[in-house]
């Protein structure tokens, strides 16, 4: 079957791999029928994230249809099924109480280490999924595979960093449609967020970004580009959102928030700079900090109305192309050419 694997950093590769096979006890093999390219798929390709292990399929974000399933699992052939980033067991305490992205057997697709632990990704025409009844949602007839594949990863996460948001303010008194926020990020994430916060009924959402482009497309959602510095008479925004994963991103995160106000961050921090501020500097400014990996096999469930009020694919799908072109469309998303924003591949084409 044709995958694109990881080769070492700044290089990935489509090439003939073996067709996963024979699935074992809760297992099923799923054929994909569209795969993302996310953010996160940088960090190893950058190498910002070492130990990923040559050869690995990458991808974490994938829909398709139910092939064959192992013994014991309740789907079957021929279901048009949706993944979460992360396997799930379904079972353990943290997957019954919605935290499913601490499942205790978790696996993040696309990751096998130096020492041959892990699971091969969802960039490629087939994909082993352990814990399959934990780990995939069948799709409802209205949601189609791109859509199913930003249900798993992408827009999960935006939904999970507005939702946060919105709890911690819960006791504030403050209705969602007097509330100011800022997105720091306006990528797919970032986008995703955007939407969430929108459709959660937040009244006015400021993006930032460096990339004009990117803020262009988050204004098409009803975000505001301008103004942030001032927001509140200059108190600073209720809560901020951070989807960058970068040292800088949050130190600004802690500058544009109010006192008393919250931050929800759910960029992926891959660096080694710490924490932009003290413990000191959020008791002096009351700030009300959460971050975390999203739990979306917990949240896939509830973001149907999400795709339905948003038409989010149509916003924030730039690239629709074949695996063969993995290398080059991962050097133009790393890069930031050509006005990409997000590649979906089709394993087919």
């Amino acid at each position: 079957m044709k995958a694109v694997v990881f080769k070492e950093p700044y290089k990935v590769s489509c090439e003939d791999v073996e067709q996963p096979s024979n699935p074992q006890a809760g297992e099923a093999i799923v054929r994909v029928m569209a795969c993302g390219l996310c953010g996160s798929d940088l960090h190893p390709y950058r190498g910002a994230e070492a130990g990923l292990r040559p050869g690995t399929v990458c991808g974490h974000e994938f829909a398709g249809v139910v092939e064959e399933v192992g013994t014991g699992v309740k789907l079957v052939p021929g279901e048009r099924v949706a993944a979460s980033f992360t396997t799930a067991c379904g079972d353990c305490w943290y997957c019954t109480h919605g935290l499913s992205s601490r499942c205790n057997s978790a696996q993040l697709f696309g990751w096998i280490d130096e020492q041959n632990q892990g699971i091969h990704g969802g960039q490629a025409q087939f994909v082993r999924v352990p814990h399959a009844d934990g780990t995939l949602m069948k799709l409802p007839d209205n949601v189609s595979f791109e859509e199913g594949v930003l249900m798993g990863d992408i827009l999960a996460t935006g939904y999970f960093c507005a939702k946060n948001a919105l709890n911690m303010l819960a006791d504030s008194k403050i209705s969602p449609a007097e509330l100011s926020i800022a997105v720091i990020g306006c990528g797919p994430v970032g986008l995703c967020t955007i939407a969430s916060a929108r459709m959660l009924g937040v009244g006015q959402i400021y993006a930032v970004d460096r990339v004009a482009a990117r803020v262009e497309a988050a204004a098409k959602l009803g975000a505001l580009s301008a103004g942030v510095e001032t927001a509140n008479g200059g108190r600073g925004v209720d809560a901020v959102l951070e989807v960058v994963g970068a040292y800088d991103a949050l130190k600004l995160g802690f500058e544009l928030v109010r006192p008393g106000g919250v931050i929800s961050s759910v960029g992926v921090h891959a660096h080694s700079k710490g924490f932009p501020v003290s413990p000191s500097d959020c008791y002096d400014k009351n700030i009300t900090f959460k971050s975390g990996r999203c739990p979306a096999r917990s949240l896939m469930g509830e973001i149907g109305d999400l795709i339905a009020s948003t038409d989010i694919a149509r916003h924030i799908i730039s690239h629709r192309v074949p695996l063969e072109t993995a290398s080059e469309m991962y050097e133009k998303f790393e890069a930031q050419k050509d006005g990409i924003l997000k590649v979906v591949f089709n394993p087919w084409a």
